[in-house]
């Protein structure tokens, strides 16, 4: 209850801030937030509908109001998380004069010992006890079948296990099964392409399989070759405490339901699917990996590790390249110690509700987006980041419809038909809100004849129809003028009395700097905007309370679909999209504390909202490996760095800055001064393009009217589904829904290398 409390008096101080009114505690808010709990359930709730502070209501909407709404918080259970490891899991001795011998050899194997025999080339262990391997079983299986009560070590001691059409190594009960990997020992298991499995089962499905608890420790090595589906799989708990292991794997390189516990040891995958996995999502306790030391190398064709519930991070270094998400969470993610360099196809790490990083070094060199959960704090460690889209996103978290716990192909969720607002399958014909007609014809039920069908084709016209009306002429035009289209490439005439001059510097604006641009009816900084994005939530946000961050963004550099809050540490980076920003929220940003240098394009430039360190945006252009520095008024330096793309704009501040310092930002060594200040610069200076229209469909008409003048500031204006984000839309064009008239003075607007903060 306590964490409910604390997150919900956070939400309400935010939308305090988007108000325009900074809390007089905020420095003590901001900090109570980054370690409160989450009530995530609360987001369709929090933002269905809602229109932004000058928009219109309803147009901006929420993605979250038409999603279900999904209690977060009963699906994982942190406290209640086993993430300690046995004395046993770690104690990889054994004494060999009282241990059960077992000699492979061939299609064959003898016993020397009790609990244990052959039959054929099945060798079957049905006692508690500790037994040493050794030797090669050329087609055969080695099965633990003992009763739920007993614990088995089985010692590999140069043993290699090949099985043409089942696993090479079963477990069918056991209390829990120790496998040991022999100092200097170098063991296989290996299984066919293909099972032969009794009727209606589905299992083994995996080289070592497990249907009860699995441990892996000693100093040997072991390599698995998955030829079937999986290379090593459990039904309850995975650990690994040591070892050399090399997997190889049709589908999934390590899975264990339950969990998966990592403490030590060197381990390569190389799979079809997941790299590393749990997938127990019906328990809040269960479904988690925990990895606390060892080395890796990963190599995936989808997750490179993959929780249901809660993925934690506390040692261990490595490099994971997956061609989906490097590092995922279903739900809650965290990182303490490590150093792990991530390359992904889809996001460096996606946890659902909260990435928490705390400590260790996090690489994510190639991505499409670096960082991607409704929460993302950074209290502490280095965070670089190398993305092609966004850099870190805070997007309202939405429950997959794949399920965890599915133990088929990875692949067969990569099914054709996907919406392009969720990813939900849609029947033929249908639309995203399931409207669609039984016929496939894509018009929703009900709707009136001559509907648009959903693929843009004008429908069929009435039987005999010829285009004249029923008496043979041509419909009348309106009276009047008919208003013709300007020309190809040409702009519309000035309204009557426009001069062409571009509206005056408001006053206290410094040369170079750019007025700042507002949310909603913040009139003090530069006018009003346009409903909020499609994707808007209070719930999300991006908050930096110490550590080290770099971007190298091509779409925005930090991105929230709600707040961001800087209380410490560095932020440094760069947005090299056209159009997008290097800051960029939906309800407001915050400074208390820190050192930031954001770089980006002028388009949607955006600034800090509030706080009580000050900032400046400032308009400094330069290519790509410019040299950017920010020094206060005595010429001293107080951060520097490598741009590792073109800009336009920086923005900028530092503990060292008090209201109203002067300052510079220096490209190249040209520098360009400014103001700090803890407020934005007041006024606006026209419409950045009316407002962003985003990509609307052939024959649509945006709602409401575009400015006309180029100014930066202001938030973009465009609500469908695209705007909101993409923003795209030509200088002058008409764009949706302002918020404030133009009367009223209101204008809606639309990882790298390593800096240097100096003392």
């Amino acid at each position: 209850m306590m964490k409910t409390n604390m997150m919900n008096g956070t939400v309400e101080q935010r939308r305090r801030w988007a108000r325009g009114a900074l809390a007089s505690a905020l420095a003590a808010t901001l900090a109570l937030s980054g370690c409160a709990g989450g009530t995530y359930g609360d987001n369709a709730a929090e933002s269905g509908g809602a229109a932004g502070e000058g928009g219109a209501a309803g147009e901006g909407g929420g993605a979250a109001a038409s999603a279900e709404a999904v209690d977060w918080d009963a699906l994982i259970d942190i406290a209640g998380m086993d993430f300690a490891y046995s004395d046993r899991d770690k104690d990889a001795s054994y004494d060999t004069a009282s241990a059960t011998k077992i000699a492979l050899s061939g299609a064959g194997a003898t016993v020397e010992g009790d609990g244990a025999a052959a039959d054929g080339s099945t060798v079957t262990i049905t006692a508690a006890g500790t037994y040493v391997v050794s030797g090669e079983l050329t087609d055969g299986e080695l099965v633990v079948s003992a009763t739920d009560q007993d614990k088995v070590q089985v010692v590999l001691a140069g043993a290699t296990i090949r099985n043409a059409d089942g696993a090479a190594f079963e477990v069918q009960q056991a209390d829990k099964v120790f496998i040991t990997l022999a100092d200097g020992s170098q063991n296989t298991l290996a299984d066919g392409a293909a099972y032969t499995l009794a009727d209606g089962e589905d299992e083994p499905n995996a080289a070592l399989f497990s249907k009860d608890d699995l441990t892996i420790n000693g100093s040997g090595a072991l390599t698995v070759e998955g030829n079937y589906r999986h290379g090593v799989n459990s039904k309850d708990d995975l650990v690994i405490t040591g070892g050399t292991r090399t997997v190889t794997a049709k589908e999934d390189g390590l899975r264990g339901k339950d969990c998966v516990k990592i403490a030590d040891g060197s381990l390569t995958v190389t799979a079809g699917g997941d790299g590393v996995k749990s997938s127990n999502d019906e328990d809040p306790t269960r479904g988690f990996v925990s990895i606390d030391g060892g080395t890796f190398a990963m190599d995936v064709q989808d997750d490179g590790v993959q929780a249901a519930t809660y993925l934690r991070i506390a040692g261990g270094e490595g490099i994971v390249k997956a061609a989906d998400h490097a590092l995922r969470s279903e739900v809650e993610a965290a990182m303490t110690g490590g150093s792990f360099t991530v390359e992904a196809g889809g996001k460096g790490v996606n946890a659902e509700t909260r990435f928490t990083m705390d400590g260790g070094t996090l690489n994510v060199t190639g991505s499409e987006e670096g960082i991607e959960a409704e929460e993302i704090i950074v209290n502490d460690g280095e965070l670089n980041i190398v993305a092609t889209d966004d850099g870190i996103n805070a997007a309202v978290a939405e429950r997959s419809d794949e399920s965890a716990d599915a133990e088929g192909s990875s692949a067969a969720s990569n099914a054709a038909g996907m919406s392009a607002e969720g990813g939900e399958p849609q029947p033929q014909g249908e639309t995203p809100d399931g409207n669609g007609a039984s016929d496939g014809s894509g018009v929703p039920d009900g709707a009136p004849d001559g509907a648009m069908p959903q693929d843009g084709q004008a429908p069929e016209p009435p039987e005999g129809f010829d285009g004249q009306m029923p008496d043979g002429t041509m419909p009348d035009l309106p009276e009047g003028e008919v208003p013709t289209m300007p020309e190809d490439g040409q702009m519309p005439e000035p309204p009557e009395g426009f001069d062409g001059q571009m509206p005056e510097r408001p006053e206290g604006a410094e040369g170079g700097q750019m007025p700042q641009g507002g949310r909603g009816d913040m009139a003090d900084m530069g006018g009003a905007s346009g409903p909020l994005g499609a994707n808007a939530s209070e719930d999300c946000l991006i908050q930096v309370n110490g550590g080290a961050v770099t971007i190298q963004a091509g779409g925005d550099a930090v991105d929230s679909n709600g707040y961001i809050e800087v209380t410490g540490g560095t932020l440094l980076g760069v947005s090299s999209g056209n159009g997008d920003s290097a800051l960029d929220y939906e309800y407001g940003a915050t400074i208390t504390g820190g050192t930031v240098l954001l770089a980006g394009s002028a388009g949607m430039a955006e600034s800090f909202t509030e706080g009580t360190q000050p900032f400046a945006l400032v308009i400094a252009q330069g290519a790509a490996g410019a040299e950017v520095a920010v020094a206060d008024a005595a010429g001293t330096t107080l951060v520097d760095y490598t741009a590792p793309s073109a800009f336009q704009c920086v923005v900028v501040s530092a503990p060292q800055l008090a209201e109203g310092d002067a300052g510079t930002v220096s490209v190249n060594g040209t520098a360009t001064e400014f103001t700090a200040s803890t407020t934005p610069t007041a006024g606006g200076m026209g419409g950045q393009r009316g407002g962003m229209r985003g990509d609307f469909a052939d024959g649509e008409q945006p709602q409401g009217d575009g400015g006309q003048g180029r100014g930066f500031g202001g938030r973009r204006g465009g609500s469908n589904a695209e705007s909101a984000q993409q923003g795209e839309g030509a200088q002058g064009e008409r764009a949706q829904g302002q918020g404030e008239s133009a009367a009223a003075g209101s204008s809606a607007a639309a990882g790298g290398p390593q800096g240097e903060v100096v003392a």
